[in-house]
């Protein structure tokens, strides 16, 4: 389905991981993931006839509820119905009939599948994605996203590999297509863009909050909630389309090509707000149901790094894990999991202690691709001299597309896939955007930090080795990292351990060693694409920079117009 990816697990450990995109340079790639299980098979050196299971996180028969809420939505719009029923058709004759005919699909690319095809409930994958990984034996668990089959909430109790489901919350109630939507009416692209919305939010006043809290959300006493009033249809706002009582109430819709203006600012930080306020309420219920201080989310909104930073001061909960491909993507981990365990009855014994799950490639490889493209490099020899050297000209306000080792899993580059430059220099940020990113002015972008150092900085109450909490950047630390220190004064960091990214680490401590700031920025090595995946996808990627500098493995190349004639 949309985000397709695909892992693989042998003898209770996650091998391999990756997003489809990667591969087919398609972002939020919909339908059979290839490449991905290519990927997957190659990494794990095992041939499909090697498969005993292959599980998929989607039962398309479980159609019931879906078809009811389209049928109920005749009675406030027939526009709305038109537009749930054109997406469930478009889905039956597409990404479901696919997952029906799996195994011809698997034998038509790789050859005759013997092991079982199983399909599994899918807030079922996204919560044993986060919980089979984490570092807890015992937990809650909330799962939170536009919807699964019928589901679009689900509150769990874990331990072990026990999953048990407390309450769930069916569609049309759905608190990621509350947001889908208002990314749909601020201009932006659904099921892609939601985090331009969360990066607008600073700039907003909560204006429209009351509205939502009162007159869309319904807070239950059970910790669930419903929502009270056909005001954004999530169908019809894929489409462009909007009711005339939402437009009444906000105001127009913004276009894409139009300016952001307040209002639309306002509506965004109205919206975080309230999302926030949801996912509070449904934790600190899901609290005095366990009894437990450790949490693990999972699903599209475990992707909102804002809300995720003030679980801690909103919930009692005060060990929270969140794995790195939280959203759809993260289910291929989930199911394979699942299923392994399903069947092997073992202790779990894999933890995801970093993010690199996707292909590496070789010194040739990488040398290949420099030929192709007729570029000329420099051999750094030793890991003392290329970090030495790249510490160097980010010191001295330089960009460096940097691509190294195995590729991250989940939509946050992490050092291996990424684009680095100096924190401590504020226009660093419209630089990037006008020699690189071409986005958005609001979006901010995030610092790399030592584990050891990062309280000093975000006073975080735990590592953040995925990018996924927002923390509030110490008073006395903001003039020495502008670049990174959004306007509302946050961050989201990245914790870099040394055990798990030896040569980020070093090359974060060479930079500290030269400024006294042990801190980069990190955004990812892309423009409008996925993060690239190979060495050939860098280097395009690179020539259509401005980037100073590209170091792919241990090889450094100087943009060309850059190179003295």
């Amino acid at each position: 389905m949309h985000d397709a990816s695909a892992a693989i697990v042998v003898d209770g450990m996650v091998v391999a991981a990756a997003e489809e995109e990667r591969f087919s340079r398609r972002k939020h790639h919909v339908g059979f993931p290839a490449g991905a299980i290519r990927y997957c098979l190659e990494e794990s050196g095992a041939s499909i006839k090697d498969v005993d299971v292959v599980a998929l996180s989607w039962r398309p028969w479980v159609l019931g509820t879906r078809v009811m809420n389209a049928l109920k939505s005749v009675s406030f719009s027939r526009k709305a119905f038109q537009a749930k029923a054109s997406r469930g058709m478009g889905q039956m004759g597409n990404e479901w009939y696919e997952l029906f005919v799996m195994k011809r699909l698997i034998k038509q690319h790789f050859g005759s599948l013997t092991g079982k095809i199983h399909y599994l409930d899918h807030h079922l994958c996204h919560a044993v994605s986060a919980f089979y990984v984490s570092p807890f034996e015992k937990a809650a668990a909330l799962t939170v996203d536009g919807a699964g089959e019928d589901n679009t909430t689900v509150f769990w109790t874990c331990e072990g590999t026990e999953m048990k489901r407390i309450a769930a919350i069916k569609i049309p109630h759905s608190l990621g297509q509350f947001y889908a939507a208002i990314t749909g009416f601020l201009g932006f692209k659904i099921q892609s863009d939601e985090y331009k919305v969360m990066g607008m939010t600073p700039y907003g006043k909560p204006v429209y909050a009351d509205f939502f809290r009162n007159e869309v959300f319904d807070f239950c006493k059970d910790g669930t909630f419903r929502m009270k009033k056909r005001f954004l249809d999530y169908h019809l706002a894929r489409q462009g389309m909007f009711l005339p009582e939402t437009i009444k109430v906000l105001g127009k819709n913004r276009l894409p090509d139009e300016e952001v203006t307040n209002n639309h600012m306002d509506i965004a930080k109205s919206a975080q707000v309230v999302l926030e306020e949801v996912l509070f309420h449904m934790a600190n219920h899901l609290h005095r149901e366990t009894r437990t201080d450790t949490l693990c989310l999972a699903g599209g909104v475990a992707l909102n790094c804002v809300a995720n930073g003030k679980l801690y001061d909103n919930t009692p909960f005060r060990r929270i894990f969140v794995q790195p491909a939280a959203g759809d993507a993260g289910t291929s981990v989930g199911a394979a999991l699942y299923a392994y365990h399903r069947y092997n009855r073992e202790p779990r014994k894999y933890q995801m202690r970093d993010a690199y799950l996707g292909p590496s490639y070789s010194h040739q490889e990488c040398v290949g691709a420099l030929n192709e493209f007729g570029l000329s490099y420099r051999e750094l020899l030793t890991k003392e001299e290329l970090c030495s050297t790249i510490a160097a000209v980010l010191s001295e306000g330089k960009l460096v597309c940097w691509f190294q080792g195995r590729m991250e899993w989940g939509p946050r580059a992490l050092g291996n896939r990424s684009l680095l430059a100096d924190p401590r220099r504020a226009e660093m940020r419209d630089i990037i955007n006008l020699k690189v990113k071409h986005r958005e002015p609001f979006r901010p972008f995030a610092p790399s930090v030592l584990e050891e150092k990062s309280y000093d900085y975000f006073g975080n109450p735990i590592p953040s080795p995925f990018m996924l909490f927002a923390f509030k950047v110490n008073p006395n630390r903001q003039k020495d990292i502008p670049a990174v220190t959004h306007v509302d004064g946050t961050a989201r960091p990245q914790t870099v351990k040394k055990e798990a990214n030896p040569l980020y680490w070093n090359l974060i401590k060479e930079f500290e060693n030269r400024t006294g700031v042990p801190v980069l920025l990190n955004t990812s090595f892309n423009v409008q694409e996925p993060i690239v995946c190979s060495p050939k996808d860098a280097v395009a990627c690179f020539l259509k920079t401005k980037v100073d500098y590209l170091v792919l493995n241990n090889l450094l190349i100087e943009q060309p117009s850059n190179t003295p004639t």
